[in-house]
């Protein structure tokens, strides 16, 4: 399967609410990607060949991102607070928090949960 910049790699997805890109159904639409049978290599758009199961793992890992995201907004904080203060879960072996410096996608990604996309 070529999975191209929806599955970039073990990083932050590009999320382009300008061109139609949801935070919300994101994890939800690499979900139903990585149920297609009878796969068993993913080309990423910038990464190494990777599995089904990293695929879905990439899913899950951006559905958490989303949520942490929501949740951080109900409570009241802001998109700057959020991304700086979040952390990639342990669970998630292979991706890195960014240095404070380089979390412009991160933030970008924020802000299309935090608009409701």
């Amino acid at each position: 399967m070529h999975a191209g910049d929806a599955f970039a790699g073990k990083s932050a997805p590009i999320m382009d609410m300008n061109n139609g890109g949801s935070a919300i159904h994101f994890a939800e639409t690499i979900a139903k990607a990585a149920q297609t049978p009878n796969i068993d290599r993913v080309i990423t758009g910038h990464s190494t060949v990777m599995t089904m199961a990293d695929l879905k793992e990439f899913g899950e890992f951006n559905r958490d991102f989303v949520n942490a995201a929501l949740s951080a907004k109900k409570a009241g904080k802001t998109v700057d607070q959020f991304v700086a203060e979040w952390k990639v879960p342990a669970k998630y072996t292979g991706y890195t928090t960014p240095a404070p410096d380089a979390r412009g996608q991160w933030k970008s990604n924020a802000e299309v949960a935090w608009a409701g996309k």
